[in-house]
C-alpha cells in the first residue's frame, strides 16, 4: 500500500487514489489476476501503470486502440518512464529493435495490439523477456458479445502458457454480465480479484431531444452556453468537419479532433482545449481516451453511436469533477432509419468480402503465399477506383477481414518520421569528413537523441528546420540522401491507412469467413442496435435504462428529459412570468428557466415572449435578461 502511494505521488503528483483504484493496484502488485470494471473517467490506466512500475520486469500492455497507445506511451515517456509501442506502419527493423530492447531490459512498458502478439517474431522475443505484468486493456474486445469484438484477443491466453506465473489484469469501462463471464473464461484468469464500480453518475443527466434540424439545435445550445466547456461527438471525420465549420460560422470557439490529424495538430488542439482557449471540441470517438478534463459541462451527440457501450463511454466524459453536467443526444426521424441501415452496410455479402480481399492483394501486388506480417500504406479511394468497388462496402469488408484475422487495417492514424543510425560512431565520423554538407544534420541528430545508434527516434521537423536554418523540403532531401548512402534507417511519416497481412496471401478458394465473425456478430449488432433505439425513444428514465443494460439497478434520476417531463408543473402564464422575473436579473437560457421552474419549454417560451412584448426583458442570442 505504501509503495503504491509513493509511486502515484512521485510520477503523477497525486496524494491519494480515486475510489477503488488503490484496492485494484495493490491486488495486482501482490500478483493476483484481476478484472477491473471501471466507468469512463474512473482512472483505468493508473490501475496498471502503478503496478507496472512497482513490479519487477517489463509490463506488456495489449490494446486495440493505436491513438490511445501513442498517447499513453508519450505520457509515460514525459515522466521519465521507458515506454515504447509496436503498431502497424512500423518497419520490420524498427519492430525488431524495439522487441530486443524489451528483451534485454531496456523498457519498462511495451504497448502492442492483439494482432501483433501473434507474429512469430513477437512470440520468440516474448519468451526471452523478464515479464512482470500482462495488461489487457479494453478487455470487452475479447468477447463476441462485446461491442468491439476482436478475434485476436482470444489468442492472448497463449502468453500465459509462456510465462505462467505472471499476473494478468483485464480492464474495461463497458461490459454486460455475459461479456464479463466471457473475459474471465477466454483469458483463463486464475482465482481472479474482481472489482466493479457503480456505473451510476448522479451529477450527469442523460437526455435525448428530437429535433427537426439537429445541427441548428446544437448551434443554439453551444451559443447559449458559450461560457462552458463541451464536446460534440460525430461518427465520421466528414461530420466532424461539417459540424465544426457551421459552429465556427456562428462564432463559437471550436476545435476539431480525429485520428487522421498529425500528432502535433492533435496535441495543439488538446492543449488549447485543456487551457480553455477552445471551448467546444468537435470530435470522433478518438477524442477523450485517457483524457481527463474535469470541467466538461456538456457532451452533445450529433450522431448516435451504434451501441450503448460506446455512448456510455462518450457521455461519461462530462462532469468528472462531480458538478452538474448534461449529455444530450440530438436526433431526427431519419437518424433511426440510418442507424438500422448502418448495420446492413456493416455486413456486406460474403462474396463482396472475398472480392475485396483479392482486390487488396492485387492492388498491393502481393503474390499468393507471401506478404505475411508486412505493412503496406494504401488509399482506399484508389483501391475502389482501380477495381470498381463500392467504397463503403470495401471499408466494411476490410473491417470484417480484420475481425477474421486475415489482415490488420489501420485507419490513417498519423505516424511521424523516425530515424536510427545504420552505421556506427566511427563510420559516421568518416562519413562526416567526406560529406561536410550533412555535418549539421548528422551532428544535431547525434546530440538530440542519446541512443540513436541503437533505436529509432521521432524527428521534430519544425524544430530541426529552425535550428539548421533550412526549409522542410531541404530537410527531407537531406534525410533521403542519408538513407540512400546507408547512414540512416528511416521510417517515413504517413497519415495513410495501412494494411498488414497476418498470414500469407491465400488462394481465393481458401479464404473462409467464420460464423463467429460474421453471422453471430451481425445478430449481436442487431440486438445492440435495438437496445440503442429503445434508449432514444422509450419514455423510461435514461439512467435506469443504461444501468439496467450493464446489469445494475437504480432509481429514476430525476434529471433526464423523461424524468423532467413526468414531473412538469403546469403554471398559468401570469404566475410563471412572476416567478421568472427575479430569476432573469441575470442572463438565462430557456433550459435554465425550465430547470428553475420545472415548467415545460413551451410554457417558458410563451411566458418569455410575453415579457419581451411587454418590454420587461431583452433577448441576447438565445439568452434572456431583465432590461
Amino acid at each position: 500500500m505504501d509503495k503504491s502511494r509513493e509511486i502515484v505521488k512521485k510520477y503523477w503528483g497525486f496524494d491519494r487514489f480515486r475510489p477503488m483504484q488503490e484496492e485494484i493496484v495493490d491486488a495486482v502488485i501482490y500478483g493476483h489476476d484481476t478484472l477491473a470494471l471501471l466507468p469512463t473517467g474512473g482512472g483505468k490506466s493508473l490501475c496498471f501503470q502503478v503496478p507496472g512500475i512497482a513490479r519487477e520486469g517489463i509490463t506488456l500492455v495489449i490494446s486495440p486502440l493505436i491513438a490511445l497507445m501513442q498517447d499513453q506511451v508519450a505520457n509515460l515517456q514525459s515522466k521519465g518512464i521507458r515506454a515504447k509501442s509496436i503498431i502497424s506502419g512500423m518497419s520490420h527493423r524498427e519492430m525488431d529493435i524495439t522487441l530486443d530492447n524489451a528483451r534485454f531490459g531496456g523498457l519498462d512498458f511495451l504497448y502492442t495490439s492483439p494482432e501483433r502478439i501473434q507474429s512469430k517474431l513477437f512470440m520468440e522475443r516474448f519468451k526471452g523477456m523478464n515479464v512482470g505484468l500482462i495488461v489487457v486493456d479494453e478487455a470487452h474486445c475479447i468477447s463476441e458479445w462485446g461491442h468491439d469484438f476482436r478475434p485476436a484477443f482470444k489468442e492472448i491466453y497463449k502468453l500465459r502458457e509462456i510465462h505462467p506465473d505472471v499476473p494478468i489484469i483485464a480492464l474495461t469501462a463497458t461490459a454486460t454480465d455475459k461479456v464479463r463471464a466471457d473475459i474471465l473464461k477466454q483469458l483463463q484468469l486464475k482465482s481472479p480479484k474482481i472489482f466493479e464500480a457503480s456505473f451510476e453518475r448522479s451529477n450527469l443527466s442523460y437526455e435525448t431531444q428530437e429535433s427537426e434540424n439537429k445541427l441548428v439545435a446544437i448551434v443554439n445550445y453551444c451559443k447559449s452556453h458559450d461560457d462552458l466547456c463541451g464536446i460534440v461527438y460525430c461518427q465520421t471525420r466528414k461530420s466532424v468537419k461539417d459540424v465544426a465549420r457551421i459552429l465556427q460560422a456562428n462564432r463559437i470557439s471550436v476545435g476539431v479532433y480525429h485520428g487522421g490529424m498529425t500528432k502535433e495538430d492533435r496535441q495543439r488542439m488538446l492543449k488549447d482545449w485543456l487551457n480553455d482557449k477552445i471551448k467546444v471540441m468537435v470530435s470522433t470517438n478518438a477524442f477523450g481516451m485517457g483524457i481527463d478534463k474535469p470541467d466538461v459541462r456538456f457532451v452533445l451527440h450529433y450522431e448516435f453511436p451504434p451501441t450503448l457501450e460506446a455512448y456510455f463511454q462518450e457521455a461519461g466524459r462530462a462532469g468528472r469533477d462531480g458538478k452538474e453536467s448534461r449529455a444530450i443526444v440530438f436526433w431526427e426521424k431519419q437518424d433511426l432509419t440510418a442507424l438500422q441501415e448502418r448495420i446492413k452496410q456493416q455486413f456486406p455479402e460474403i462474396t463482396t468480402i472475398k472480392t475485396t480481399y483479392r482486390a487488396v492483394c492485387n492492388f498491393l501486388k502481393i503474390a499468393i503465399g507471401s506478404g505475411k506480417d508486412e505493412s503496406y500504406p494504401f488509399e482506399i479511394a484508389k483501391l475502389c477506383s482501380a477495381f470498381q468497388l463500392n467504397p463503403l462496402q470495401a471499408y466494411n469488408s476490410l473491417k470484417i477481414l480484420e475481425m477474421n484475422n486475415d489482415l490488420v487495417f489501420s485507419e490513417g492514424v498519423f505516424h511521424p518520421t523516425k530515424v536510427k543510425y545504420a552505421i556506427g560512431n566511427k563510420e559516421l565520423y568518416n562519413f562526416q569528413i567526406q560529406h561536410s554538407k550533412f555535418l549539421g544534420l548528422t551532428t544535431l541528430l547525434s546530440r538530440s537523441y542519446a541512443g540513436i545508434f541503437e533505436q529509432y527516434f521521432e524527428i521534430h521537423e519544425k524544430e530541426f528546420c529552425t535550428r539548421l536554418a533550412i526549409n522542410t523540403m531541404e530537410l527531407e532531401n537531406q534525410l533521403k540522401q542519408l538513407e540512400k548512402y546507408g547512414v540512416l534507417d528511416i521510417s517515413w511519416k504517413s497519415s495513410l491507412p495501412t494494411v498488414t497481412l497476418t498470414h500469407e496471401r491465400l488462394p481465393d478458394d481458401y479464404l473462409s469467413i467464420s460464423a463467429e465473425v460474421y453471422t453471430y456478430r451481425k445478430q449481436n449488432a442487431e440486438l445492440k442496435l435495438e437496445k440503442a433505439l429503445q434508449f432514444i425513444e422509450l419514455p423510461i428514465c435514461r439512467s435506469v435504462q443504461l444501468l439496467k443494460y450493464f446489469g445494475q439497478e437504480s432509481e429514476p434520476c430525476g434529471k433526464c428529459d423523461v424524468c423532467k417531463n413526468n414531473s412538469k408543473t403546469t403554471y398559468r402564464t401570469k404566475e410563471l412570468k412572476e416567478i421568472l422575473m427575479p430569476f432573469l436579473q441575470n442572463m438565462q437560457t430557456i433550459e435554465d428557466c425550465t430547470d428553475k421552474t420545472n415548467a415545460s419549454s413551451e410554457q417558458i417560451k410563451k411566458a418569455l415572449k410575453e415579457l419581451i412584448l411587454e418590454e420587461k426583458i431583452e433577448a441576447f442570442d438565445g439568452k434572456f435578461k431583465v432590461k
